[in-house]
C-alpha cells in the first residue's frame, strides 16, 4: 500500500484528522478532538469543575487553579510529540474531558494524562479516551505509553491495569507508581 504523508501505517484514519463521535459503556455520548488555541477559555471553564483531588492526580501537585500559561500550553500544541484531546458535549459544546499525550522526540514513549469534570465521572469516558489515545500512539509508531499516578489514586490505577498496563513503584518517590504499557506488538484496532 502506497501512503501520504497524512496517512499513518496502520491505515487509520490520517493523522490530522481524529476528532470522533464516542459512546461510552454507560451510553455516554461525547465528541472528541484535538485542543485549538481557541479552546483556552472553554478549558479553563473545564478545570473549574474538576474536583481538586483529581487536579493533584492530573498535575502531581496541590494546584487550586490551572493558570493561563498551562491552559495555553494545552491548547497550542505541536500535533507532532504532543496532542492534547477535548472530550465535548454535543448538547452545549461543553468540554468534560480532556487527555494529553506528550511523547519524546524519537516517539518512542509516551506519557498520559486524563481529567474528566467531576459532574461526568463514572461514564466511562476515562475509558473511552484512553483507548481513543492509544490508538492514536499505536497510529503515530509511539512504542510505549506511560502514566505516572499517584497510588492513592486508586481509580485510574485500575482503569489502566484493565487496559493492560503493568504497574510498579516509581523509583524516588513512594507516593507514586509508573503504570506502562507496550505498544509495539499492537495494531491501531487492538
Amino acid at each position: 500500500m502506497i501512503l501520504n504523508d497524512d496517512t499513518s501505517r496502520t491505515g487509520e484514519l490520517p493523522m490530522t484528522d481524529w476528532s470522533r463521535d464516542l459512546i461510552t459503556h454507560s451510553g455516554f455520548k461525547f465528541h472528541v478532538r484535538p485542543a485549538r488555541p481557541d479552546d483556552v477559555v472553554a478549558l479553563g471553564a473545564f478545570f473549574a469543575r474538576v474536583t481538586p483531588e483529581d487536579l493533584r492526580f492530573r498535575f502531581l501537585s496541590s494546584m487550586k487553579t490551572v493558570d493561563q500559561d498551562r491552559l495555553k500550553s494545552m491548547t497550542s500544541v505541536d500535533h507532532r510529540q504532543t496532542e492534547s484531546f477535548l472530550a465535548v458535549e454535543p448538547s452545549n459544546g461543553a468540554i468534560v474531558a480532556t487527555a494529553m499525550l506528550a511523547c519524546d522526540p524519537a516517539l518512542e514513549v509516551g506519557d498520559v494524562a486524563i481529567s474528566v469534570s467531576a459532574d461526568r465521572k463514572n461514564l466511562g469516558i476515562s475509558w473511552e479516551l484512553l483507548n481513543h489515545i492509544t490508538r492514536y500512539a499505536v497510529a503515530k509508531g509511539v512504542k510505549r505509553l506511560q502514566s505516572l499516578e499517584s497510588r492513592s489514586n486508586g481509580s485510574a490505577i485500575k482503569l489502566e491495569k484493565e487496559l493492560g498496563f503493568t504497574a510498579e513503584p516509581y523509583l524516588g518517590d513512594s507516593t507514586l507508581m509508573l503504570l506502562q504499557k507496550r505498544l509495539d506488538q499492537q495494531t491501531s484496532g487492538s
